[in-house]
């Protein structure tokens, strides 16, 4: 098991109850993501910064876990297969997608880092690299961030951005709670 020291020798039902205490009522979603490293790597951000599920949004169900380090093992993971079943049951949470610019949706779109308060239980969407987000999900968003660009590459790996956006999202959730 590749897990911090205070948790080495305990059960994987033992350990997966240490996350679930850890988490904040807060999700990621990747839909269509190509690449089980990047599969591996929103799991293993999502164990990471202590949230509390991840959906699996693919008409494939299977993948490599390897990536993962037995994250998958501790962290909650919900599979559909296509994105109507998902919008469906997350009608109750805050659906912030995570895009690029994009000219039809700037009325819904925020820089990331100018977010400053918390969405009511989010769920934050990622999309494959090569295709992004379809309509249907931008339309059914309550709200889209992107990072801005400063350098000359188009955009970042699925998995990098899913990092950032979770610790910053974490970060916040810790500063406000406390300050309050």
């Amino acid at each position: 098991m590749n897990v911090i020291d205070r948790l080495k020798g305990l059960s994987i039902v033992d350990v997966k109850q240490y996350c679930q205490q850890q988490t904040i009522d807060a999700t990621v979603a990747m839909i269509n993501i190509e690449g089980d490293f990047n599969i591996s790597t929103m799991i293993r951000n999502a164990n990471f910064f202590g949230f509390s599920k991840v959906y699996n949004i693919s008409p494939r169900k299977k993948w490599d876990k390897r990536g993962s380090v037995g994250t998958h093992h501790y962290t909650t993971i919900q599979h559909f297969y296509n994105e109507e079943d998902f919008i469906e049951n997350n009608r109750d949470r805050t659906i912030i997608a995570v895009e690029n610019n994009i000219p039809n949706f700037a009325d819904k779109t925020v820089d990331l880092f100018a977010k400053h308060n918390l969405y009511y239980r989010p769920v934050f969407v990622f999309g494959s690299e090569n295709m992004g987000l379809s309509n249907y999900i931008l339309e059914n968003s309550d709200e889209i961030i992107t990072l801005q660009n400063y350098g000359s590459v188009r955009s970042l790996n699925v998995g990098t951005v899913s990092g950032i956006v979770m610790g910053f999202y974490r970060s916040r959730v810790e500063f406000l709670t406390n300050k309050i």
